[in-house]
């Protein structure tokens, strides 16, 4: 399948899962998980303002400000993220809305929700909102996630709505919510790019490269260290393997040299030549 009809049919998929999230669990209940969806859900409670006309207008006023820092292929899936979210919200709130427990309400809500902005983002979109806030700030700051910046913003949006409501109830368990659709959207957009950063110090250092070169082709870069103890100078061999390789590579040291000393690590993101691209997609 081409890879951007790929990426609008994973938009379009995000967005209704956000919507069903958004208008059968968490709207019910006075709930939210930050961003627009907040402000809407005030509006649609003091001022009957639909939350899909809501949704459309404030993200098109964040739009035209903010477009500028967006590429034109984030542009595009940006449109496509915000018209097909307000769409599916209208569509939504059509459904007969079930007696749920604010407990339910609040994770069903907060995995549905971080699912379909986890979806979306991880495509290089947006469903405007605090995520396209978020989006446009990680230009910025390249070393903070999206999900973390999301759950700053949707912090100070919940605090003012709970103020609104003045119930601390509603704010409450729409701050777990925020938290339980950050996790999960971090997850989604993080899945397949981790991987496993392997320290190796051991007396067979050549017949240990030469398997990782050959056998798991993966790069391997030597360091120089100094026992802190012995003083001795010694070389440390770190490579870079997917998970699933992890544990075969391990074997294999092993069986070449018990006495290898190993430190695997989480790499949670890998840009290069056999990982991720600079786009964010699998080599």
């Amino acid at each position: 399948m081409n890879k951007k009809i790929k990426d609008f049919l994973f938009i379009l998929l995000g967005a209704l899962i956000l919507a069903l999230g958004l208008n059968v669990f968490l709207v019910p209940m006075k709930l939210s998980a930050g961003g627009i969806g907040t402000i809407g859900t005030v509006l649609l409670y003091f001022f009957s303002i639909p939350l899909s006309i809501t949704n459309l207008i404030l993200n098109l006023l964040l739009f035209l400000i903010g477009f500028k820092v967006l590429g034109k292929g984030s542009i595009i899936k940006t449109i496509v993220g915000m018209i097909s979210l307000s769409l599916f919200l209208e569509i939504t709130s059509y459904l007969p809305m079930p007696e749920l427990d604010i407990i339910i309400a609040t994770i069903c809500g907060g995995v549905l929700v971080g699912l379909g902005v986890g979806l979306i983002i991880r495509v290089g979109g947006s469903s405007g909102g605090s995520d396209f806030l978020g989006l446009m700030i990680r230009k910025r700051v390249p070393h903070i996630s999206v999900a973390t910046i999301i759950l700053i913003i949707d912090l100070i949006i919940i605090i003012i709505a709970g103020i609104c409501f003045k119930d601390f109830i509603v704010a409450f368990y729409s701050a777990l919510c925020m938290y339980i659709s950050s996790k999960v959207s971090d997850r989604i957009i993080d899945v397949g790019k981790e991987a496993k950063s392997i320290y190796i110090t051991s007396q067979k250092n050549a017949e240990i490269k030469e398997l990782i070169l050959k056998n798991f082709e993966r790069g391997v870069t030597e360091i120089y260290t100094q026992g802190g103890y012995s003083q001795s100078k010694r070389l440390m061999l770190l490579c870079v393997v997917s998970p699933k390789e992890a544990p075969h590579l391990v074997k294999e040291i092993k069986r070449l040299d018990k006495g290898a000393f190993i430190i695997i690590s989480d790499a949670r993101l890998v840009l290069g030549e056999g990982f991720i691209t600079g786009d964010g997609v699998n080599n």
